[in-house]
């Protein structure tokens, strides 16, 4: 594929790299190098596991493992799909018929052979088995397949996706399409469902950080179908989802940017989706944008839309500046233009490695490269690692007041399993103190369930404590882990743009850093 010698020449991907990919995710055999590294899909690279050897190892072809195994090899490959699943969350990757010392490619008859064991084993996992794309090899064909697990009704994997881009570049207008799925009609109707604020409504301007979400089930078909006028039950899609895309939506105007900066460091995204109207071009704040998720060193890709509205030629300026500007050395990006399906399973399995940028081009009003988009979406993972056997830490976002409960916190669970009645230390107070507060309930998405897990975005009702006792960027932590408060601190600041020269003993004009 062009992509993957793009990849190949910009030193991303090697051959040696790729094969171990290939010999891994889809082709668990003996691994003789455990010093490599494998790029993971949920962005974090691990040391290669060593691999029990398998029955016959001495003789066996690491491609031919799926074609018609034994009930011990099978017994094995079984242990070691499980294993993937736990270490992915829920998703694992194969590519089918990628050979390690032999020429790659399987026949016909040994990949449907190959297909029907993967499926096979998906099936005991409680897991479907989708084939992602085909492709020829030396011998015969490649086939890369997603295993994805059917959660529960009160479980799902969880996506974080940043929404940024300058005001008027259609952020509110495209995720009312994806997650409603109902086109746009040129004047603003698809993001009406989704303001919180009468201003809001009036001027057409996000003022607030708001939350989307898309489900995706077992099998990568999107799950959202809204009810009557339009709206979306959150609690149906999460309990027919096995992944949701939850999109932060961000403000795009200069004057609420301290509310975006705490949309993007707060929520704590996987990704940034940076969009761009292409009849405008890159303008405004989409650069700060661009600085403030590579400041922060989360994975961007773009999404121009408009282009059913805009010239051809202002179309092809708009990608000929967004081009240059990603591979400037302040970003050292890749751009990759997006336009078909190979596109899309090449650019989402690589894009772990952060020089990758994925661009693409959609319309609102035609519908233009939307199912592209969904998806790049459907195959995106989370980054955060597995921490369940760490401490708990709750980060607070937001804090309500709910009549008939009581206070109501929501934030991110950074580590670790927080379950229902669990006791956790809530602060630092005005007095720098942590005090011990129960659980009384958790929801995610609306949703009841009993347990948190990390990188987890989720709701708690607490006992015995008032609103006006938490504000945000409190955390609630294990007792195990013995916070203390301090009033001084040492800390790294990264100064993205600043119109006077900082010396020593420099004060800040303002009252807070952002």
């Amino acid at each position: 594929h062009p992509l993957i010698l793009l990849l190949k020449m910009a030193g991303i991907l090697t051959e040696s790299n790729h094969q171990v990919v290939g010999a891994v995710s889809g082709s668990p055999s003996i691994v003789k190098k455990p010093q490599a590294k494998l790029a993971e899909p949920n962005g974090v690279t691990k040391p290669l596991d060593i691999i029990s050897p398998i029955p016959n190892g001495d003789s066996f072809v690491a491609k031919l493992k799926f074609v018609s195994p034994s009930d011990e090899e099978f017994a094995w490959l079984e242990e070691d799909i499980k294993r993937r699943l736990l270490q992915g969350r829920g998703e694992a990757f194969y590519e089918l018929g990628l050979g390690d010392s032999t020429a790659s490619g399987l026949t016909d008859d040994e990949l449907s052979a190959s297909l029907a064991t993967l499926d096979s084993l998906a099936v005991s996992c409680n897991a479907d088995m989708s084939v992602l794309r085909k492709k020829p090899a030396d011998k015969g064909s490649i086939v890369e397949c997603l295993v994805r697990q059917r959660a529960p009704e009160d479980d799902f994997m969880e996506v974080r996706v940043a929404v940024v881009g300058n005001v008027d570049a259609g952020k509110s207008t495209l995720l009312g399409v994806l997650t409603h799925g109902e086109l746009d009609n040129g004047r603003g109707h698809a993001r009406q469902k989704l303001f919180r604020h009468k201003h809001e409504m009036e001027s057409g301007r996000t003022s607030s950080v708001g939350n989307d979400i898309l489900g995706f089930d077992s099998e990568g078909h999107v799950v959202n179908k809204p009810e009557g006028h339009g709206s979306l039950d959150w609690i149906k899609v999460c309990k027919a989802s096995s992944k949701v895309v939850t999109f932060i939506d961000l403000a795009g105007h200069e004057k609420y940017l301290k509310t975006t900066i705490f949309g993007m460091t707060g929520h704590a995204p996987d990704f940034c989706m940076l969009m761009i109207g292409a009849n405008a071009g890159v303008i405004g704040m989409t650069k700060e944008h661009l600085g403030l998720a590579l400041a922060l060193s989360v994975p961007v890709f773009v999404v121009v839309t408009k282009v059913d509205m805009c010239p051809a030629n202002i179309l092809q300026e708009t990608m000929k500046l967004l081009v240059r500007i990603l591979k400037s050395p302040g970003c050292r990006k890749i751009p990759v233009i997006v336009s078909t399906q190979d596109d899309v399973i090449t650019s989402a399995t690589n894009f772990s490695s952060e020089r990758i940028c994925p661009i693409f081009q959609v319309s609102n009003v035609t519908g233009h490269n939307l199912d592209l988009l969904k998806s790049f979406l459907n195959l995106l993972t989370t980054r955060i690692p597995v921490t369940d056997d760490l401490p708990a830490e709750f980060q607070i976002d937001e804090t309500y007041s709910v009549p008939g409960v009581g206070t109501v916190i929501s934030g991110t669970c950074m580590q670790g399993v927080i379950r229902l009645s669990d006791t956790l230390l809530l602060g630092p107070t005005s007095l720098g103190e942590f005090i011990p507060v129960p659980i009384r309930s958790i929801q995610r998405k609306r949703l009841p369930v009993t347990e948190v897990r990390g990188g987890q975005t989720a709701s708690f009702a607490l006992k015995k404590i008032k609103r006006n006792q938490i504000r945000k960027g409190m955390v609630m932590v294990a007792k195990e882990l013995q916070p203390t408060a301090c009033w001084e601190f040492l800390g790294d600041i990264l100064v993205l743009h600043h119109p006077t020269t900082i010396s020593p003993k420099y004060q800040a004009m303002g009252k807070h850093f952002y």
